[in-house]
């Protein structure tokens, strides 16, 4: 993360509780998972679960791989922990 513009634009796609669902999914899944299954954990449809997927991933909140038709989904820990680390020096703690 290079500046507060992309850490806000981090913070405000967290800033739903779907997305905090998605996230927590993902960070407890052992392998990327795709929309069916995501969507079917978090009790969302798959066209909403998509629109979620897509801002996490312009936040680079979450890597997509092709596999056949499917995307799989999986956190990108290092985008992660480069905002955390910002978040942390910005509040001094």
């Amino acid at each position: 993360m290079q500046d507060i513009t992309e850490l806000t634009n981090f913070l405000k796609s967290l800033s739903d509780p779907t997305r905090l669902k998605i996230i927590e999914y993902l960070a407890k899944a052992d392998n990327p998972r795709c929309v069916s299954k995501i969507s079917e954990h978090i009790s969302v449809s798959q066209s909403a679960t998509s629109q979620h997927l897509r801002i996490l991933r312009q936040s680079n909140l979450v890597n997509s791989t092709r596999r056949g038709y499917h995307i799989h989904y999986e956190i990108n820990t290092e985008q992660l922990g480069d905002a955390l680390q910002q978040l942390q020096s910005l509040l001094k703690i």
